[in-house]
C-alpha cells in the first residue's frame, strides 16, 4: 500500500451537475493526498454544430469564439480551486472525442486517477452506444472514479469491495486501502461465489482469507461476507445500498464466467446502475494477483 500514492487527479470537465460532482469528489481527495489537479474540457465540434433552422450563421458564435469563452470559465474554475481548496491547479481545452482525448492526455501527464461524473445511461443506449463513462473506463489504464449525479458526497466511510471467481490484482485492493486509510473508513470484503459446491467454495474462501491478510497487515477496519444471487452484479448494488457504502472498488473486465457478455459485463452494470461512486481498476496483464488460493502475501 505505501507504494501505492495519488499525486495527479484529472477530471474531466463539461459544466454540469455532474461535473461539478466530480470536482468536489476529486478536490477532498486532492486535499487528503496533497495531489495536484487536471481540470480538462474536451471540445467536441458536433456539440457546437449551427443549427440547421438558424436563418444566418452570423447569428451564431463561430468556434473560435465558443472556445475562448470555454477558456475564460475554466481558468475562473481554476482560480476558484485554488482559492477554496488552496491547491495546485491546471486547466486544459482539448479538441476531440472525450474518451478518447481524456485516455491520450493521462497517459501522457502520468495522472494517477481520473475522477469522472456520469449522467448514466437506460435502455438501448446502456447496451449499444454506452457514455463517455464507459468507454473511457473500458480503455484506460488509469484507475477511474466515476460519480453519479445522485451522489453528493465528497468523503468515503464504506468501501465496498466485491470478489467473484475471476482475476482480482492486489492494485485493485492497495488503491482501497489507502483511501480507506486517508478518509479513516471501514471495508465491506464481499464473495460472490455464485456457486455452492462445498469443495468449490472451501476454495473461494480461501481467495478471501487471502485479501483478508493484505487488509490485515495494513491495520485497516473491515468486514467479510459471502453474498449469493443470480445477477453477482445485483447481488453487489443491493449490498452496497442495504449497507449503506459510498465507494465501490472493481476490476474492469471482472465478469462472472457464466455472464461474460459485451457490454453486460459485472464493471458496466455496475458503473451504469450504481447511485454511489465507483472506482474502476483495469488488471494489468503478467501483475501482481489473488485469483490463485494460498497466494503468499507480500
Amino acid at each position: 500500500m505505501k507504494n501505492t500514492k495519488i499525486k495527479k487527479i484529472l477530471v474531466p470537465v463539461d459544466f454540469t451537475a455532474a461535473s461539478d460532482n466530480a470536482i468536489a469528489a476529486a478536490a477532498s481527495l486532492a486535499v487528503l493526498m496533497k495531489s495536484d489537479i487536471y481540470l480538462v474540457h474536451v471540445f467536441e465540434s458536433s456539440n457546437y454544430s449551427y443549427s440547421v433552422f438558424a436563418k444566418t450563421e452570423a447569428l451564431l458564435p463561430s468556434f473560435v469564439e465558443i472556445k475562448k469563452s470555454i477558456g475564460a470559465k475554466m481558468e475562473d474554475l481554476k482560480e476558484h480551486m485554488i482559492k477554496k481548496y488552496n491547491l495546485k491547479c491546471s486547466v486544459v481545452v482539448l479538441s476531440g472525442h472525450i474518451h478518447s482525448e481524456i485516455y491520450k492526455f493521462s497517459t501522457k501527464k502520468k495522472v494517477d486517477l481520473i475522477v469522472m461524473g456520469t449522467h448514466g445511461a437506460s435502455g438501448y443506449k446502456e447496451f449499444f452506444i454506452g457514455s463517455n463513462a464507459q468507454r473511457l473506463v473500458t480503455v484506460s489504464d488509469v484507475p477511474v472514479l466515476t460519480i453519479p449525479l445522485k451522489s453528493k458526497n465528497t468523503s468515503f466511510k464504506n468501501i465496498l469491495i466485491p470478489i467473484d471467481n475471476s482475476i482480482h490484482s492486489r492494485a485493485k485492493v492497495n488503491i482501497a486501502m489507502v483511501i480507506a486509510d486517508q478518509y479513516d473508513a471501514n471495508i465491506h470484503l464481499i464473495g460472490l461465489p455464485n456457486t455452492k459446491d462445498s469443495k468449490e467454495l472451501a476454495k473461494f474462501n480461501t481467495k478471501m482469507k487471502s485479501v483478508e491478510k493484505i487488509i490485515d497487515k495494513e491495520g485497516l477496519s473491515y468486514s467479510t461476507k459471502n453474498v449469493q444471487g443470480k445477477n453477482i452484479a445485483e447481488a453487489a448494488l443491493n449490498y452496497a445500498v442495504k449497507n449503506k457504502c459510498d465507494l465501490i472498488v472493481i476490476n474492469t473486465g471482472h465478469e462472472s464466467k457464466t455472464t461474460g457478455m459485451f457490454l453486460g459485463t459485472f464493471s458496466q452494470q455496475i458503473v451504469n446502475h450504481s447511485d454511489v461512486p465507483v472506482l474502476s481498476f483495469k488488471h494489468a496483464e503478467g501483475e501482481y494477483n489473488i485469483s490463485t488460493p494460498g497466494f503468499a502475501v507480500v
